[in-house]
């Protein structure tokens, strides 16, 4: 018994000499700092590696606790989620020795960074489009009270960024859903408010209001998604008897003339238009008739080419895409449809949860689906690329449609970004709940071009 114990104590000093000897010999320390270790959704944290060896350090594999790893010395990150999470350093030097530490990350939830019109508490409110009028940003909203009878109505909703308030004007009484709109401050001081609305059809109505927001004229049948100013003039687009249409306004918002394009294209419409030096391009679908009075089949994204007279010149129609299954009622076409020239020619077209990248031309570089739920979303040129958003997703793509950041956001819907100054502005639609009843809600937020949650 003697002579085994004798053996175990020879055996653990062999060991802890050499353990001590080998610490003491590689002298391998890893060590880092975080820019931040408190941050929120989509902040970007900075790596500061301060890690020693007496040896050469061959390789660092940092894992963020995300499924994310970098072996960059000192790389940047970010998370897409709230949560806690830990950052985990490895370093190796040249004889394969091997050190580590850890520290935490407390990544907090974005809500904080968004504002909310505390008068709609009880009241079940849809965004439908967002703008910036003297020098204040507004967005329209679907308005439904829920605890009474009381009438539905759409509403300009304004913010002013230095009050920290918010103003609410009616523009119309809400008699059929609605998921765009498009506000067109007129020169005379007047604005038109522009509804898709459809039920059997595809149709809308015009609401025009002076500057006091008392109304003007309210006109049914119009099927106008939006204008664009053209010097002392506005076009407005959408569609004149289940045509594609352009109507030619003076700057009072009255008729002009009407460009219609039957001859070349029939049962489309033009959702969004945007000048492109002298000429134009326009972005919306195209569909066959259906048996039904209330439906359509076999849609299609289509990209329109006009020259600087507003005459249809060339059409790309994309038949990869899979949309075709999934509209079928006129419910499904009146939402938000966006195009934006990127800052390398090429387009960016947007709608139904199917992204584009095209040429200048319409050949398509790039398609990117989301999650196929038809939700009413929205993007935004920046400098190198576009910002788009999602089903509680925001996204950037560089101008080759690759993908190089995803945070995500509170919101179901997203029908529009706009900047001012630094900062992008977005309303969003999400879902919560009120005294057991379910309804929808709107949050104002902003972010930078990057992807940061910015405080308003």
């Amino acid at each position: 018994m003697k002579k085994i114990y004798f053996f175990v104590f020879i055996l653990l000093n062999v060991l802890n000499s050499c353990s001590s000897d080998t610490s003491e010999e590689t002298k391998l320390v890893a060590a880092f700092n975080l820019s931040s270790t408190i941050v929120n959704i989509g902040d970007e944290i900075k790596v500061t590696n301060s890690s020693t060896s007496d040896k050469e350090i061959v390789s660092y594999v940092f894992s963020f606790g995300n499924d994310k790893t970098s072996t960059e010395k000192e790389p940047t990150f970010y998370y897409s989620q709230a949560g806690d999470y830990d950052v985990k350093l490895v370093i190796k030097d040249i004889n394969g020795n091997i050190a580590y530490n850890t520290l935490r990350v407390k990544v907090t939830e974005e809500n904080s960074f968004l504002l909310e019109n505390q008068t709609t508490v009880d009241s079940d409110v849809t965004s439908l489009e967002i703008g910036i009028h003297d020098n204040k940003i507004f967005y329209t909203e679907a308005y439904r009270p829920i605890l009474t009878s009381g009438s539905r109505f759409y509403r300009n909703v304004q913010y002013d960024d230095v009050t920290k308030t918010f103003t609410t004007k009616v523009v119309a009484e809400k008699i059929v859903n609605s998921g765009n709109t498009q506000t067109t401050f007129l020169n005379n001081g007047n604005r038109i408010v522009t509804m898709v609305e459809s039920i059997n059809y595809l149709g809308g109505r015009e609401a025009e209001l002076n500057s006091d927001w008392s109304p003007v004229r309210l006109v049914s049948g119009q099927t106008t998604y939006g204008s664009i100013p053209n010097n002392d003039q506005f076009y407005f687009y959408g569609a004149y008897n289940h045509n594609p249409s352009i109507e030619i306004r003076n700057s009072a918002g009255q008729l002009v003339s009407r460009k219609t394009y039957e001859n070349v294209l029939k049962n489309a419409f033009i959702g969004d238009l945007i000048k492109t030096g002298n000429t134009y391009v326009g972005f919306g679908g195209k569909y066959e008739n259906s048996t039904t009075a209330d439906a359509f089949q076999n849609y299609k994204p289509i990209l329109l080419f006009f020259n600087e007279n507003l005459e249809l010149i060339s059409q790309k129609t994309f038949e990869n895409s899979s949309l075709h299954y999934l509209l079928k009622s006129w419910n499904d076409l009146n939402g938000s449809f966006n195009l934006v020239k990127l800052s390398n020619g090429n387009l960016a077209i947007y709608s139904h949860d199917e992204l584009r990248i095209t040429t200048a031309l319409g050949e398509e570089v790039k398609l990117i689906k989301f999650n196929n739920s038809t939700n009413l979303q929205s993007l935004i040129e920046v400098e190198d690329g576009v910002i788009v958003s999602s089903t509680r997703k925001l996204e950037k793509y560089n101008n080759s449609g690759n993908l190089t950041k995803s945070i995500s956001y509170i919101g179901s819907f997203n029908t529009g970004f706009v900047k001012k100054g630094d900062l992008i502005y977005f309303a969003t639609t999400y879902s919560t709940s009120y005294q057991n009843y379910s309804l929808y809600k709107i949050k104002l937020g902003a972010i930078d071009s990057n992807l940061v949650f910015k405080k308003i």
